[in-house]
């Protein structure tokens, strides 16, 4: 790959992703909206912690500055931002270039849109991080991380991507990519869940009320997958097919699928998920539209009752506006 990986977005997952390949031996350029992040980074360098201890200095642009080679792009910005970030270089696309989407949701959709699917590529990671302050990202450790092409075929394009990003940890090459985003979109539910109460995860999973309540927001989002004909697949050991609510509870798979996650946070340096961040740290809007937001429309679209879901949303909502706070109260309510 002669041109560079051009990665839009510097936040936790392009940043950690970007390392790994400056490190191995790679071009990465930064496109980050950021100013004081992108200043830091131009001054100090782009710092690691956590599970990687690594300081990279790679060029890192302003949006409107960058007028390079647009041919291997990484898409690392929020699901609220994919358009707005992506279609001011629609056009300086190179005509055997791509868009890789490195993030949460079903933005894959949104870029093809932008682009055509036969330039778009998704990804499904499991792995994560945070930002802590300018110039300096913590990396949490890795998880899942799987390339694909939309229409499942395995390209030369994927193949040697899964080479590059082999630096970072094993890749897999999958034929299904919908279906571990999809995945990821019901254990994404449970996330939100969790991240209106202020504890750690592994102590709401601790919690079999909590447990209950988390495990119908996971059924509800793989019911509006089965009803849109997408094969789930397993997300780090967390089945969402155990959570149909359409079916006799599989009480020894849901099990297995919380010791999985049980597993899984152990493993990390995280306690917490990026939405609680948002939520209690930064005091930002969160994803919710953009993600359970998505999976309520395809819902009514398929006609699928999602109810928990969308009480779900008003919550996440209602703490975003300071209009009450992150408690157990919160994920009690979702079933009042």
């Amino acid at each position: 790959m002669a041109s560079p990986f051009v990665i839009i977005g510097a936040g936790a997952i392009g940043s950690i992703v970007g390392a790994h390949l400056i490190r191995s031996g790679h071009d990465v350029v930064f496109i980050e909206a950021n100013a004081a992040h992108a200043d830091a980074i131009r001054r100090d360098g782009l710092r690691i912690s956590g599970h990687l201890d690594a300081v990279v200095r790679p060029a890192v642009h302003a949006p409107s500055a960058y007028d390079g080679p647009m041919e291997h792009v990484l898409l690392a910005v929020k699901s609220r931002d994919t358009i707005a970030a992506l279609t001011p270089f629609a056009d300086r696309l190179a005509a055997g270039g791509y868009v890789v989407s490195l993030q949460n949701g079903l933005e894959e959709d949104k870029i093809a849109a932008i682009i055509g699917r036969e330039r778009t590529i998704g990804a499904y990671l499991t792995f994560g991080g945070y930002y802590k302050e300018p110039g300096h990202i913590v990396y949490g450790g890795p998880g899942s991380f799987k390339l694909g092409e939309l229409d499942g075929r395995e390209t030369p394009r994927v193949l040697a991507l899964q080479a590059a990003f082999s630096a970072q940890q094993p890749i897999d090459v999958t034929n299904n990519i919908f279906g571990y985003l999809w995945s990821k979109i019901a254990l994404g539910s449970v996330y939100f869940g969790t991240a209106i109460v202020d504890a750690p995860v592994l102590d709401i999973y601790d919690d079999p009320r909590a447990r209950s309540i988390l495990a119908v927001l996971a059924g509800e989002a793989v019911g509006v997958a089965d009803a849109s004909g997408v094969r789930t697949e397993n997300c780090d050991g967390f089945d969402p097919k155990a959570f149909r609510l359409d079916q006799p509870a599989d009480e020894t798979a849901r099990a297995a699928s919380w010791d999985a996650q049980r597993v899984y946070w152990r493993s990390h340096d995280n306690t917490h998920t990026g939405v609680w961040r948002d939520l209690k740290i930064h005091r930002r809007k969160t994803e919710v539209e953009f993600q359970v937001g998505a999976v309520i429309r395809i819902a009514d679209d398929v006609g699928v009752p999602v109810p928990h879901l969308k009480r779900l949303k008003m919550i996440v909502e209602s703490i975003e506006n300071g209009e009450r706070t992150q408690d157990w109260g919160a994920l009690y309510d979702i079933v009042a």
